[in-house]
């Protein structure tokens, strides 16, 4: 952050908006009178004279400070009626996204940046952890129906003001937090993603720019086909993807294998938005190369290992009307096959998600594939 922006956060923290104002104005004051002191004094003196108080002296002139002052009192002025007015009326909306974790409500608001920290906070609880029995999940229905609100949820929030910013955080199941970013693609978002450091026990705004991922990427080698069938696409970014695990499911009529992994997984790869655009670049055109090398694909397999940030960031990417059908699949290590549920996300033939059941026992919130 820049200098700049610390003085005023300081001064927006500390000094009421009506209190800068007078500060503005007195400053202005003080600043006339030392620049052109005849002025305010002859106009003192004829108060004094006029109440019998004697006369003020002559000063001499500092025009160097007292145009100083104006230009402070001026800046004072500005910051009170347009740049704090603006920071203060404007509200955060957070969207706390839970079915693995334990951490209270309203966990992000000490983390937000001290401007977002004066505004009002209002958050959106969106909490399966209901849906789970002994770590199996066992009400996907209402899984589904609690994601699929959620952007009714914030357009009320919202309302007239689209320029909100949305705070996503939390702990979830990979298929629900594809689907939530999907529900909010719509790009009038204006979504600023969090995620839980590890080390610090803090949610970290992914808004610092650090270096660019190291991708590998095997799409040039799917094999152009125009035959029916389905795509797997698997994304490592955590950890990697083991086919050994895919095999499990026995998936069927399977045109091609796309493989999109970092150079080197690892948990806590993910620290920066530029690294969250970088990746949703990439998985953009990793669709696209899937849809113009395969025309009649009819699903594609999505196995992913990463960020709850960075997977919430790529639902964002699909595209309800461009991309075919994507079945996005949970992993936990006690399940067998390892990949147990999954939703589809996307299906042109229905209005929600479409949930399908792989295994039916283990405990499928105990360990999960991604940091």
């Amino acid at each position: 952050m820049k200098a700049v922006d610390k003085i005023l956060e300081f001064i927006l923290h500390w000094i009421s908006r009506p209190l800068t104002g007078r500060a503005g104005y007195l400053l202005i004051v003080v600043g006339v009178w030392i620049t052109e002191p005849p002025i305010i004094i002859d106009l003192v003196n004829l108060v004094l004279a006029k109440n019998s108080l004697g006369q003020l002296s002559a000063v001499e002139s500092q025009p160097i400070i007292g145009l100083t002052l104006v230009v402070l009192g001026l800046f004072l002025i500005v910051l009170s009626h347009v740049w704090i007015k603006k920071h203060t009326a404007n509200e955060i909306i957070g969207i706390r996204h839970n079915s693995l974790g334990s951490f209270p409500l309203e966990a992000i608001k000490p983390d937000l940046p001290l401007i977002q920290r004066l505004r009002r906070y209002r958050e959106i609880n969106v909490d399966h952890s209901d849906s789970y029995s002994n770590g199996v999940l066992t009400d996907h229905r209402s899984l589904i129906r609690r994601l699929d609100k959620v952007p009714t949820e914030i357009n009320s929030f919202v309302g007239s003001a689209p320029d909100t910013p949305i705070s996503y955080y939390g702990l979830p199941h990979i298929p629900a937090a594809f689907y939530l970013g999907y529900l909010l693609a719509d790009s009038k978002y204006l979504i600023q993603i969090y995620e839980l450091n590890n080390n610090s026990n803090r949610w970290d705004q992914l808004a610092s720019v650090n270096p660019c991922l190291e991708i590998i990427n095997n799409k040039e080698k799917l094999s152009p086909n125009t035959a029916s069938g389905d795509i797997i696409l698997s994304v490592g970014v955590s950890y990697p993807v083991q086919q050994s695990e895919i095999d499990e499911l026995g998936l069927e009529n399977i045109l091609g294998h796309v493989q999109f992994n970092a150079k080197s997984p690892q948990r806590q790869l993910i620290s920066s938005q530029n690294q969250i655009d970088q990746t949703c670049l990439e998985f953009k055109a990793t669709l696209e190369h899937i849809k113009n090398s395969c025309p009649n694909r009819d699903r594609i397999h999505l196995f992913y290992s990463g960020p709850a940030s960075l997977c919430f960031a790529l639902g964002r990417c699909i595209s309800e009307r461009i991309d075919s059908e994507i079945v996005v699949y949970n992993y936990s290590i006690k399940e067998k096959p390892k990949y147990n549920w999954s939703l589809t996300i996307n299906s042109s033939t229905a209005t929600s998600a479409i949930f399908k059941q792989h295994s039916t026992t283990g405990e499928a919130n105990v360990s999960v594939q991604y940091a």
